[in-house]
């Protein structure tokens, strides 16, 4: 009886560890690199743009062409378009010290902006199309109190960071498109 009970437990257990490993397994990725996709080459973008040149600070952007102004950005952006009222691209150029961060200056923009709550979720070393050394970052924010999601690329030049952020609201509509966020943002040029 006792041998047959011992049979039964083990059958069992071993129809749990079976089951456990059948549905860990498919979303294992048993240590292979992630891979992101690099945005694409100039001149090949996935949507037809339009370009805003700063000649003060010597950079261009290009973003879809059918975004339109907005006073959303804030009064510290060089730059803002949105789509409707969601996403929203700004650009920026804090006004922070020398050798401040990528994660302060974004912040800075980011607050200066209005944003509140900042939380960097993920951040990495890019470079722009000429092969400009720059920094990307994915960003949880709250804007005018309502939660949102942001895509943010810093380059410096002459001393000063340049800040491209796009964000979305959830709550307003937004969904979050990191690929064309980030298409956009890397369309970043300076002269």
């Amino acid at each position: 009886m006792r041998a047959k009970l011992y049979k039964n437990k083990s059958a069992v257990l071993s129809i749990a560890a079976a089951l456990i490993l059948g549905l860990a397994l498919p979303a294992c990725t048993c240590g292979e690199p992630a891979t992101t996709e690099e945005p694409p080459t100039p001149g090949e973008l996935s949507f037809e743009a339009a370009e805003y040149a700063n000649p003060d600070y010597g950079f261009s952007i290009k973003y879809p062409n059918d975004w339109g102004e907005s006073t959303l950005c804030g009064p510290t952006a060089v730059f803002c378009r949105a789509a409707g009222t969601v996403p929203l691209l700004a650009v920026n150029v804090p006004d922070v010290a020398e050798g401040t961060s990528f994660v302060d200056a974004l912040t800075a923009a980011l607050e200066g902006g209005g944003a509140s709550e900042i939380e960097i979720v993920s951040q990495r070393e890019t470079s722009l199309a000429d092969g400009t050394p720059a920094s990307e970052a994915v960003v949880k924010l709250k804007a005018q109190a309502f939660g949102a999601d942001a895509f943010a690329l810093g380059a410096m030049k002459d001393n000063n960071w340049v800040i491209v952020t796009v964000v979305t609201v959830g709550l307003l509509g937004g969904k979050y498109d990191e690929p064309l966020f980030s298409e956009i943002a890397h369309t970043l040029q300076f002269e």
